[in-house]
């Protein structure tokens, strides 16, 4: 499906510049109305206060404030400007364990390195048309870890049955 991406505000966070360059060229590429770049997330904060993003597109690895340390912000500071932005995390990092601390940060996406435009656009689109809940907990804000799209099949841990979703 595709989708008119003319009004949306997208906020890049990479601080290498090639691959900024390179995902902003896409995103100008594919439609996108706005695109604003920082190269950290501390600067990515600031720019937040000023810039009314829709999709957050952000780098693990930055310094001072890195990727992971910008969503957690992002999501649970008490002056956040808006705990409820959709974003990507764009990381070449993608064992196991740093997908699950993405998700447990409250990423809304993952996309990993090296990108293809047709990776990058599924994500937006993702973001865009599988809009999830947001939830929050003592330990967690952010979206539904939970995929409405895929049934569970398996082992029910609160009872002790199995679990078949079948329409």
């Amino acid at each position: 499906m595709a989708f008119a991406l003319g009004d949306l505000n997208i906020l890049l966070i990479e601080d290498d510049l090639s691959m900024r360059e390179l995902v902003r060229d896409l995103l100008k590429a594919f439609g996108v109305g706005v695109v604003r770049t920082a190269v950290d997330g501390s600067r990515a904060y600031a720019e937040l206060r000023h810039f009314t993003a829709d999709i957050v597109i952000v780098d693990w690895l930055m310094k001072p404030m890195n990727g992971l340390e910008f969503v957690k912000c992002v999501r649970n500071a008490d002056d956040t400007p808006n705990p409820y932005v959709p974003t990507i995390m764009l990381t070449a990092y993608t064992e196991f364990d740093r997908v699950v601390e993405c998700r447990d940060a409250g990423i809304t996406e993952f996309l990993a390195k090296p990108i293809t435009p047709v990776a990058l656009y599924g994500r937006i689109a993702s973001v865009i048309q599988d809009q999830r809940q947001y939830v929050r907990s003592t330990t967690y804000f952010g979206p539904d870890r939970r995929r409405a799209d895929r049934p569970y099949i398996g082992q029910d841990r609160r009872a002790s049955g199995v679990v078949v979703d079948i329409d």
